[in-house]
């Protein structure tokens, strides 16, 4: 399968790369980049070694969003509104894979992040900026509003007050003020952000990865729950990983005072 706007391999320690690569344009996005990046998500899902997945862009930015050269292009400036929902739509299949991905995920981000593309870094677990980084949610700068998500990623992430801000005045966020308004999670040293990200992702492939699946679920469940939802499930989740292989094999390794071997069972 060729897929030359898109890089992907996993590493010896379980880690799935999947980076844009078309850093001549700043890594702009192409609908087949969705069609492909989908794909290799499907597979990093089903791939019993891989413990996390980290999305990235090759060069210089993570990506400068949809390419608006080919939206400019003849035939597709002022196509109807059915055929721009559709458009939007099918974009929106990209992120949402990404929310359903089973297994950790980071975004490492550097130079351009802007337009779809933030969606597609705001859908994941954990997002790393480096210093360089630049948030771009300029959607009215075009005439059009956030799409993929974005709003709901957004304001899930930095609250209405700071959502509207960015949005309605389409100024980039840097990585420091990404960090520090929440958009972000870590900011990186320079030109640092994939090698941070990585290190983050080996951290959590050295965790059980049953137990890492249901921690995520458990988190996402209480941002939305009461307390007593929240610590109902955590006990059900207890219960049945007590008697779990990865459990047992974590006290035989506390009692022999080494690492221990998981296995995902």
């Amino acid at each position: 399968m060729s897929e030359p706007f898109i890089r992907y391999s996993v590493d010896a320690d379980g880690i799935a790369w999947l980076l844009w690569n078309r850093p001549a344009e700043k890594n702009a996005l192409l609908p087949e980049m969705t069609d492909d990046a989908c794909r290799r998500l499907d597979e990093a899902a089903a791939d019993e070694k891989v413990r996390c997945l980290v999305l990235s862009g090759e060069g210089e930015a993570f990506s400068a969003g949809a390419d608006l050269k080919r939206l400019a292009e003849p035939g597709r400036v002022g196509r109807n509104a059915l055929e721009g929902h559709a458009r939007g739509q099918h974009g929106t299949a990209g992120v949402r894979k990404v929310l359903g991905f089973p297994k950790p995920t980071i975004a490492a981000v550097h130079g351009p992040a802007a337009g779809m593309a933030c969606a597609w870094a705001l859908a994941c677990d954990i997002v790393v900026a480096a210093p360089d980084a630049r948030f771009h949610f300029s959607f009215l700068r075009v005439g059009f509003v956030t799409d993929c998500g974005t709003s709901w990623l957004l304001v899930r992430r930095v609250g209405i007050g700071q959502a509207k801000k960015i949005v309605l005045t389409s100024d980039p966020v840097s990585g420091a003020d990404a960090v520090r308004i929440g958009l972000a999670d870590e900011l990186a040293e320079a030109s640092s952000d994939l090698q941070r990200a990585g290190e983050i992702a080996r951290r959590i492939g050295e965790r059980a990865p049953l137990a890492v699946r249901e921690a995520r679920r458990i988190l996402e469940f209480a941002r939305t729950s009461s307390f007593d939802e929240a610590a109902e499930l955590e006990g059900w989740v207890q219960g049945a990983l007590g008697e779990t292989e990865d459990h047992k094999e974590a006290l035989r390794a506390f009692s022999e005072k080494r690492p221990p071997r998981f296995q995902g069972r």
